[in-house]
């Protein structure tokens, strides 16, 4: 199986370090209002354009914000990951393909997956300075990868994760651990919702 992961509120707890850096570059933008962690809980696109259509920000303003944002990113990153993740990675690599699919930069989530010697579990990161959708980078690793669809899952904590599997075609997993809860997740109707790393190992085509 072709295994798609979301990164932050999947794989490492970035929630506040997050909400603290787009708090930064609102404020060194000075446009629109600064995001709250309600915003991240109840947006049904978390994506920078989701997120920039909730603060009030033009499309020029928002891309001025995902700059800076990366931009900070370099200079303070500092996530936890969740419990169990890493060996339960290291056993899924065993016998699927793990690829991330993320709005994140790639090489930052790189870097974190070597220190997480995770680097050889995950075959491939895709990142969103790609500048596609994230069902498109699903397609795109089920070409890479060889993968059929009924093959194919998207594992996400957010309701845009859902549904850009739905878009893409493939199967769903909605994880509660992360940044959206079991109530709005559920809502979207994926194949499956799982609340603790070690379920993800029940994943199966």
């Amino acid at each position: 199986m072709l295994l798609n992961f979301d990164y932050d509120g999947v794989i490492v707890d970035s929630f506040d370090q997050f909400l603290s850096l787009i708090t930064r570059a609102q404020q060194s933008l000075g446009q629109g209002r600064p995001p709250t962690a309600k915003d991240f809980r109840e947006m049904e696109s978390l994506t920078f354009p989701g997120l920039g259509e909730r603060l009030g920000l033009s499309e020029n303003q928002l891309a001025h914000l995902e700059r800076e944002v990366f931009a900070l990113q370099k200079e303070q990153w500092e996530v936890e990951v969740f419990p169990r993740i890493v060996p339960v990675f290291k056993e899924l690599a065993r016998s699927h393909t793990l690829v991330v699919i993320t709005q994140n930069q790639s090489d930052v989530v790189t870097a974190t997956l070597e220190d997480l010697d995770l680097g050889s579990a995950v075959s491939r990161v895709l990142g969103g300075e790609l500048g596609s959708s994230k069902a498109e980078r699903i397609g795109q690793a089920c070409r890479e990868f060889s993968f059929a669809a009924q093959d194919t899952f998207m594992v996400g904590d957010a309701i845009s994760d859902i549904r850009q599997g739905k878009t893409a075609g493939v199967k769903t997993v909605a994880v509660t651990w992360g940044y959206q809860d079991r109530r709005l997740l559920a809502r979207e109707e994926p194949d499956l919702v799982l609340d603790r790393p070690d379920e993800l190992l029940t994943i199966h085509a």
